[in-house]
C-alpha cells in the first residue's frame, strides 16, 4: 500500500506528538498548586520532578480527580488526605509511596503501579472499589488498620517485600487471585465480610492469618504455602475450599472454626496438619497426600462429619484415645463400617503397646490374638481350622483315640448271643472327624480317648466352646450392621 503525503505528515505529526510528551517534565510543585486551588489532577506519561508531599496543604482535601498514569515519580507523601474524587495512578512507577491514613471517597485504581522503596496505607479507608491489579512491591506493602468497604482487587499482584493487612477490614469481596507473596504474609484479626478469593495464590513466606474471620464463602484453591500456614483462631461463617493445595511446611488450624464445609481435597501437606481444639463441621479430605513425616493432630478437635478414609490417614494421625473413639463414630455416622472397624483396631492396638506390663496388657493381648479386639471375624475362625487340625494330628499321631466295634458272635450251641468289643487307633481322616466333633459339640460315642488323651479331648472342647463364641459374637455384630 502506498501512503499519501498528506497522511504521512499526519502520522509523523502524532510521532512526534507522542515523543515529547513521554519527555514531559512536570514540577512536583505544580501539583500541589492544582490541588491546593481545586483543580483536577490529569497526567499521563510524565516524569515528576522533586518529591510529591501534600500531606501538610490546608485543608488535607483533594477535591478533583487525582490522576497520574504511566509516569514517574520520586516520591510520593500522600498520608492524611480525603480524596474526594477518583484516583488513578495506573502503571506509574515510585519509589517511596505513603498513602498513610488517606480516604478514598471514590474509586481509588493503583493497576500495574510499580513501587520500589516503601509503600504504605496502614489506616486508610477505601470507601469504593480499590484496584492494585497486577502491582508490584519491591519492599513490604504496609496495609494494617485498612478499611475496603467495596470490592478489594489484588489480582496477580506482586508483592517481593510482603504483605501486611493484619487488622483490617474488607467489606467488599477481597481477590487475590494469582498473587505471589515473596516475603511474610501477615494477615492477623483481619475481618472478610463478603468472602475472599486466594485461588493460585503464591505465599512464599510464611503466612498468618491468626483470629481472622471470613463471612463469605472463601477459596484458596491452587495456592501454594512455602512457609508455615497459620490459621489458628481463624473463623470461617461459610464455606472454605483449600483444595489442590501445597503445603510445604505445617498447617495450623488449631482452635479454628470451620461453621460450613471445608475441602481439602487434593490437597498435598508435606508439613504436619495441626487441628488442635478446632470445631468443624463438615470437613473433606479425599485424595489427600501427606507426606512421610507429616502429622496430624486433631486432639481436643470436635467434628460432625470428616470425610477422610482411615487409610489414607492412620499413619499420620498422633495418638490420643478420644480422638480414636471420635473417629470410630464418625465412621459409622458415615456408613464406613469397615473404616471403623480398622480404626476401632488401630486405636486398641497402639492403646495396648502404650499399656504397662501388667493384667491389663495381658488381657489385650489376649483380646487382639483371639478376635481382633471384637471386629476381626476372620481371627476366631482360624484359630478354629488350625485348632481342630492341631488336635486331630495328635489323636492320630499319638494314637490315644481307639474306635470300638461291637460284634455280636452267635454260638449254634448256646441259645444266647456272644457279645465282644474289638478296639483300634483311628485313622488320619478319622481323627480330623474327631477333633471337628469335639470342637464343635461332642465326639461320637464309638472314638473312645484314652490316657492323657481324655483331658485333651477336654481342652479341645472349651477351646471350641471359646472360639466359637468369639466367632459368633463377631460375625454378629458385622451382620447386625
Amino acid at each position: 500500500m502506498i501512503c499519501r503525503p498528506g497522511r504521512s505528515i499526519l502520522l509523523l505529526l502524532l510521532i512526534s506528538m507522542q515523543s515529547d510528551s513521554s519527555a514531559v517534565t512536570v514540577a512536583a510543585d505544580e501539583i500541589m498548586q492544582k490541588v491546593i486551588s481545586g483543580e483536577p489532577v490529569m497526567l499521563d506519561g510524565v516524569t515528576i520532578s522533586g518529591s510529591l508531599n501534600l500531606s501538610g496543604i490546608e485543608p488535607q482535601i483533594v477535591r478533583r480527580e487525582f490522576v497520574i498514569t504511566n509516569s514517574e515519580m520520586c516520591d510520593a507523601d500522600l498520608s492524611g488526605l480525603v480524596f474526594e474524587g477518583a484516583v488513578n495512578l495506573t502503571g506509574t512507577r515510585i519509589g517511596d509511596m505513603d498513602f498513610a491514613s488517606a480516604v478514598f471517597s471514590q474509586d481509588a485504581i493503583f493497576d500495574l503501579i510499580e513501587v520500589s522503596g516503601d509503600a504504605s496505607f496502614e489506616g486508610a479507608h477505601f470507601r469504593r472499589d480499590a484496584s492494585f491489579s497486577g502491582s508490584r512491591f519491591s519492599r513490604a506493602a504496609e496495609m494494617n488498620f485498612t478499611a475496603f468497604d467495596d470490592y478489594g482487587y489484588f489480582a496477580d499482584s506482586a508483592f517481593h517485600g510482603g504483605l501486611h493487612i493484619s487488622s483490617s477490614s474488607f467489606q467488599g469481596f477481597a481477590d487475590f487471585y494469582g498473587a505471589r507473596i515473596s516475603g511474610d504474609f501477615l494477615g492477623l484479626n483481619t475481618k472478610f465480610g463478603d468472602g475472599a478469593g486466594f485461588m493460585n495464590a503464591e505465599f512464599n513466606g510464611d503466612a498468618n492469618f491468626g483470629m481472622s474471620s471470613f463471612a463469605g464463602y472463601t477459596s484458596f484453591e491452587g495456592s501454594a504455602f512455602r512457609g508455615v500456614a497459620n490459621f489458628a483462631l481463624a473463623r470461617f461463617d461459610k464455606a472454605v475450599y483449600f483444595g489442590d493445595i501445597t503445603f510445604e511446611e505445617d498447617a495450623v488450624f488449631g482452635l479454628t472454626q470451620f461453621e460450613g464445609l471445608a475441602n481439602f481435597a487434593g490437597t498435598y501437606f508435606m508439613g504436619d496438619l495441626n487441628l488442635n481444639s478446632a470445631r468443624i463441621d463438615a470437613f473433606v479430605l479425599d485424595n489427600t497426600t501427606f507426606g512421610s513425616a507429616s502429622r496430624i493432630n486433631l486432639k481436643g478437635a470436635e467434628f460432625r462429619r470428616l470425610t477422610a478414609p482411615w487409610s489414607q490417614i492412620k499413619d499420620h494421625l498422633l495418638y490420643d484415645g478420644a480422638t480414636y473413639l471420635a473417629l470410630v463414630k464418625n465412621y459409622q455416622d458415615l456408613e464406613w463400617f469397615e473404616d471403623a472397624d480398622n480404626c476401632y483396631y488401630d486405636y486398641r492396638r497402639e492403646a495396648q503397646l502404650r499399656k504397662p506390663f501388667g493384667w491389663g496388657k495381658t488381657i489385650d493381648y489376649l483380646a487382639w490374638i483371639t478376635c481382633g479386639y471384637g471386629v476381626r471375624p476372620s481371627y476366631p475362625f482360624i484359630w478354629s481350622i488350625v485348632l481342630i487340625v492341631l488336635f486331630g494330628a495328635v489323636f492320630s499321631l499319638g494314637k490315644g483315640v481307639y474306635k470300638q466295634t461291637t460284634v455280636l458272635d452267635q454260638n449254634p450251641e448256646r441259645l444266647r448271643e456272644q457279645i465282644s468289643v474289638e478296639r483300634r487307633p483311628i485313622s488320619l481322616h478319622e481323627s480330623m472327624y474327631f477333633s471337628a466333633l469335639i470342637y464343635l459339640y461332642a465326639g461320637p460315642v464309638e472314638f473312645r480317648p484314652s490316657g492323657i488323651y481324655r483331658y485333651l479331648v477336654i481342652l479341645e472342647g472349651i477351646l471350641g466352646w471359646f472360639f466359637l463364641s468369639l466367632f459368633l459374637v463377631s460375625l454378629g455384630r458385622v451382620m447386625i450392621r
